[in-house]
């Protein structure tokens, strides 16, 4: 039983200094502002605090706890998402409505439906970038 539980530090540990991915948002539940800091790539693991630098220490701290109860109840440990290879494939489903309005779109700019989708999500990901990178910038304030 010592070297499971060895086993089980063993892997908490590894698993604990590995760089995921870490957000946080400014929540307001209508009682006041506070902060959610939360692990993309691990579901559940996340922490609040008053300010965005609370909410990241609080989830640090219980981190390799909620570490070791998730490899316990026998769950596989994702790896950062930056650690993943990607294809750049993408197999898509949606409604046919939609697939023929992209597809009448990417006619009118007079490219094609692939070149026309990558547009799209470019477009929606550097959104969202820049959303992040402003909140990003007010949690330094």
């Amino acid at each position: 039983m010592g070297s499971t539980n060895k086993d089980l530090q063993n892997r908490v540990e590894y698993y604990a200094n590995l760089s995921y991915t870490i957000t946080v948002v400014q929540r307001d539940d209508g009682h006041g502002t506070y902060y959610l800091a939360r692990v993309i790539e691990l579901p559940g693991l996340m922490m609040t605090g008053d300010t965005a630098a609370e909410a990241i220490a609080n989830l640090e701290s219980v981190k390799r706890e909620w570490m070791a109860t998730y490899l316990k109840l026998g769950n596989k440990m994702s790896e950062p998402l930056h650690y993943r290879r990607y294809s750049g494939k993408v197999i898509l489903r949606m409604p046919p409505s939609l697939h023929e309005k992209l597809v009448q779109t990417a006619e009118l700019e007079g490219v094609s439906f692939n070149q026309y989708m990558v547009f799209a999500l470019s477009m929606s990901a550097g959104r969202d970038e820049v959303l992040i990178k402003e909140r990003k910038a007010s949690y330094k304030k």
